[in-house]
């Protein structure tokens, strides 16, 4: 393997995880932090903060998509080999990411209520995490096997 490709490699696994880093913080801010914070603002100040914040969401939210997508097939279809349950666990993960991928498009909207935006947030708060977990495996898996 040549330099070259070890630095394009690791660019796209930098590419790759800090788009989900993006993804994931922002979702976990937004949820956790951001919603319970503009809890004690009016109706119409809410909204107009809920506007503001999509529009400045969806530029950032689409590269990160677009990063996450783009180096997370160049690393798949760059893996040397793949040990047995892979590509189950690949799939899985793929579903997941569409789920949040789906929930991240709708929240650059600015329609919807209120509730429904924070139990969306919730639902991608959790799919992440359990994206973030298959992803330890698959990585634990792939390593190779040094002998005792």
């Amino acid at each position: 393997m040549d330099s070259t490709q070890v630095l394009l490699g690791v660019l796209m696994r930098w590419i790759h995880i800090t788009s989900v880093v993006f993804v994931v913080g922002g979702i976990l801010y937004a949820r956790l932090i951001l919603l319970p914070a503009m809890a004690g603002l009016s109706p119409e100040n809410r909204q107009s903060m809920t506007d503001r914040l999509a529009a400045h969401l969806s530029p950032w939210a689409w590269a990160a998509m677009a990063g996450i997508v783009g180096s997370g097939l160049y690393n798949f279809f760059t893996k040397a080999a793949y040990p047995p349950g892979y590509h189950m666990w690949f799939g899985i993960k793929i579903l997941l990411a569409l789920h949040v991928f789906a929930v991240l498009m709708l929240l650059t909207k600015s329609s919807g209520e209120e509730r429904k935006r924070a139990r969306w947030m919730t639902g991608v708060v959790i799919s992440s995490l359990i994206i973030l977990a298959i992803s330890s495996w698959l990585r634990w898996i792939s390593l190779p096997v040094v002998p005792a």
